[in-house]
């Protein structure tokens, strides 16, 4: 790697402050890169030569030659751009969108079933109405009564109940006390249900074949409710062909296989265990409510959009909230950092901000020099193109040699095409890992400092880990958390639990890349503009089907298909010699996994079989053509399967 890389900062630590038990802890820093001019020629070889120690972090930050001066291609004057409101204390202390209808009808069936009692009056804290469905979540975000007590949390669950309030110590004990009386013995019953369900899962994903085959024999059960003496199991008898199809599934809108077929106790729709995302393994016990009924639309938390701002109307905005929050206009990161987390965790009011995002290069333009792109007079036309051709620019790096995407012929945004962001103090972005868990690449055209945190991508098991166990009722509510890019949680959580998190400061003209799987968040200090884009090199694809996996598991639309792209880029005859082995293992385990569900399904009867119709243009990845599983929502490019009596629908061999 020569002179050029250093880890000179490797040692350094910052101190991260939290709210909860440890007053701070050290976050690492990621490594920093200083590439010479020849290694700087080509960003996939350097990174290639740097992946070995830089993986292991998640995320490094390489810092160009002084050479690199790439003029910004934009017209600040004319500029403009559309942006969302962040509430920034409500990405993590926020309660479940959970439905206080669907609770209370939970609740009383509880109390009438298990109690002997009805719901038959309001209970009251403080003179108002107490909602016993965020209490009940907020109890459980913080381990459940016993923990709540054993910590003294009843100020923080007090917190999610009723916001931007105090509580004395008396009605700290009069909302234990209520807790107690109307709540804990349906905690209880709530927990041991949970238990067997995650028991169930467990035994299910144990035994892949025999599982299958046991839902479809035993599971005869369409719900299950709980009767005052005994527990009802209602039995979908087979019965002529009417009264099977009275029934239709929400996802894939097939009223066949009603043996497992669950209809939610509330509004009566029904799905198939499998049709669920992520499907269900087992019919569960007790009750069972879609995630429309479990969910509020007025409690649903996301970024709303906002106002469209030109540079200046957003400068002058983010100005004013900088002033505001630190007088001085000006604060050290740790000042920063410390005030960033303290509104996350809910400890320093309601913070609202600006964050242009997601802004589609090829609608509002690249901050990269372009040659479809006016070329600024101040600009000189030999450094224009220099930068319209750098394979460091952005708009060219998914397509360069030795990259998998140049198969990909279709703009898609964020992927192939950049994406422009304009932050302001506080604005951030939430834990997520790349889709298809590509690598990224972020480069910051001006402004203030961007902060970084990284968990390596060969502890993204544990990260998940503690996040469903920190933050339980808002998993509760929406199981694909992980894919809605909402919701954060301070690194200081992760470090007390055992996972490795490092942190980076980008500044201008510093490139920050984030690796297959690695989960990253972070936030800005103040105004500034990045862009980023995705890109594949040879050692991506085993990552590549494991986000494809993932896909499949919570019926999640993806980008492209993986196997599509494995097969396009085997026919290439100049194929890069470094991706030839990464292909044949990852075609080999396509291969293996194709051929064992055709077998099955062969045995099952399944026998007919005609080819997949031609591809107008078979060297290049198009998704156009192809149809998409109504069950998992994945491309099907190797095969598919289809009926007489639906010629429009398919399904995966799953």
């Amino acid at each position: 790697m020569g002179k050029g890389r250093t880890s000179a900062v490797l040692g350094q630590k910052l101190s991260v402050a939290s709210t909860s038990k440890s007053a701070s802890l050290s976050v690492p820093s990621g490594p920093v890169y200083y590439p010479t001019e020849d290694e700087f020629k080509d960003p996939l070889e350097y990174i290639c030569k740097i992946r070995a120690e830089a993986e292991r972090y998640g995320i490094c930050k390489i810092v160009p030659p002084k050479s690199w001066k790439p003029p910004f291609a934009l017209d600040l004057g004319s500029f403009t751009f559309p942006t969302k409101t962040q509430a920034i204390h409500q990405l993590q202390a926020r309660s479940a969108a959970c439905d206080s209808k669907t609770f209370e009808l939970e609740y009383s069936r509880f109390l009438k079933e298990h109690v002997g009692t009805k719901l038959n009056k309001k209970v009251f804290f403080e003179g108002e109405e107490l909602d016993l469905c965020k209490l009940f979540n907020a109890a459980k975000r913080f381990g459940g009564y016993d923990k709540v007590v054993k910590e003294k949390k009843w100020g923080e669950v007090f917190r999610f109940v009723r916001s931007n309030r105090k509580i004395s110590d008396c009605a700290r004990h009069v909302l234990c006390q209520l807790y107690y009386k109307h709540l804990y013995d349906y905690e209880k019953y709530y927990n041991k249900l949970n238990k067997e369900v995650t028991k169930g899962c467990k035994r299910g994903l144990d035994g892949d074949v025999k599982s299958e085959d046991k839902v479809e024999r035993s599971s005869s059960k369409r719900r299950r409710r709980n009767n005052c003496d005994q527990e009802r199991v209602k039995v979908c008898h087979k019965v002529d062909k009417e009264d099977e199809l009275d029934q239709i599934c929400e996802q894939c809108k097939s009223g066949l296989h009603g043996e497992v077929m669950l209809l939610c106790d509330r509004c009566n729709k029904g799905w198939h265990v499998y049709c669920l995302s992520p499907p269900l393994k087992h019919v569960p016990r007790g009750n069972w409510y879609c995630l429309e009924c479990l969910n509020s639309d007025k409690d649903s938390f996301g970024f709303v959009p906002g106002k469209r701002y030109t540079v200046e109307s957003f400068r002058r905005v983010a100005d004013r909230a900088k002033k505001k929050r630190f007088r001085s206009g000006s604060a050290s990161r740790v000042q920063m950092e410390k005030k960033f987390w303290e509104i996350v965790e809910g400890a320093a009011g309601n913070v609202e901000v600006m964050y242009g995002s997601d802004l589609d290069t090829s609608i509002y333009g690249s901050g990269f020099p372009r040659v479809c792109d006016h070329r600024p007079e101040s600009v000189d036309a030999n450094v224009w193109n220099e930068y319209c051709n750098s394979p460091w620019n952005l708009n060219n790096l998914p397509k360069l040699k030795g990259s998998i995407l140049r198969m990909v012929h279709h703009n898609i945004t964020g992927v192939m095409v950049p994406w422009l962001y304009l932050g302001m103090l506080f604005s951030a972005f939430c834990w997520h890992f790349e889709d298809h868990c590509f690598y990224s690449m972020n480069y910051h055209h001006w402004g203030d400092p961007k902060c970084w945190y990284s968990v390596p991508g060969s502890e993204a098991g544990a990260f998940e880990k503690v996040m469903r166990s920190s933050l339980p009722d808002l998993f509760d509510a929406q199981p694909d958390l992980l894919f809605q890019l909402v919701t954060m949680l301070n690194p200081s959580v992760l470090v007390e639990n055992g996972v490795p998190v490092y942190s980076v400061l980008q500044e201008p003209g510093n490139f920050v890349i984030t690796f297959p799987r690695s989960y990253h968040a972070g936030f800005n200090f103040g105004l500034n503009c990045a862009e980023a884009v995705n890109f594949a090199p040879a050692d991506w694809l085993p990552h590549g089907g494991f986000g494809a996996d993932l896909y499949q598991q919570y019926h999640k639309a993806a980008v492209l298909s993986h196997e599509e792209l494995l097969c396009v880029v085997a026919k290439v005859s100049d194929l890069d010699s470094k991706v030839s082995p990464y292909l044949k293992r990852e075609l080999l385990r396509v291969y293996t996994k194709e051929r064992m569900w055709r077998e099955r399904l062969w045995r099952k009867g399944i026998i007919k079989s005609t080819p997949m119709g031609p591809r107008k243009c078979p060297e290049y990845v198009g998704t156009e053509e192809d149809p998409t599983c109504i069950i998992c929502r994945q491309y099907l490019y190797l095969s598919a399967v289809a009926c007489r009596c639906r010629p429009a629908a398919f399904v995966c061999l799953e």
